[in-house]
């Protein structure tokens, strides 16, 4: 079984401003945003999901006005996978960010929700290893907002129940 590695996943507004970057190499701040700009200044010409750029293979989309991309470790990444992190990263994007109105991943949306996000992309990636592309599998480990704050909502009236009904017994034993 081979172990996939990559070197970073990072989402850029459409002005190529970082909204989130995750390197899982230790580089420094500087080395990180000329990265980030020496992608997004490559990208935003061609509109090309593949690129190579320092010697490392690069897959990225545009979803409304977000850049995801998916960078790997080096040019013996496999690009297979690269595009299933790619794929399954915008779905979740995609769920996190569903209102009402639509089902884009646009800035707005990704920063209202970018603490699902964030659970969401650790699930994908840990370390710079591949680690889950199933999207069900991390649906299930990483519930929706709204399922999250309907079980917390519920678990708040069990224990309101709970205690009123103590307190009810409490007194009628007095």
């Amino acid at each position: 079984m081979d172990i996939y590695q990559i070197f970073s996943i990072i989402i850029l507004d459409n002005n190529g401003k970082r909204l989130c970057s995750l390197f899982y190499e230790p580089i420094g701040e500087p080395e990180k945003i000329k990265f980030e700009k020496e992608v997004f200044e490559k990208s935003k010409g061609s509109n090309c999901e593949l690129d190579i750029i320092q010697n490392r293979i690069i897959i990225g989309s545009k979803q409304s006005d977000v850049w995801v991309y998916v960078v790997g470790k080096s040019l013996e990444s496999n690009e297979l996978i690269l595009l299933d992190v790619l794929n399954v990263l915008i779905s979740l994007f995609k769920k996190a960010c569903t209102n009402n109105e639509t089902v884009m991943v646009t800035k707005k949306l990704f920063l209202e929700n970018f603490s699902t996000i964030k659970l969401y992309i650790d699930e994908v990636v840990a370390d710079g290893v591949v680690f889950e592309t199933d999207e069900d599998t991390i649906l299930n480990r990483v519930p929706l907002q709204d399922q999250a704050l309907n079980d917390l909502q519920t678990g708040i009236e069990l224990v309101k129940e709970k205690f009123s009904l103590s307190s009810l017994y409490s007194f009628t034993r007095s």
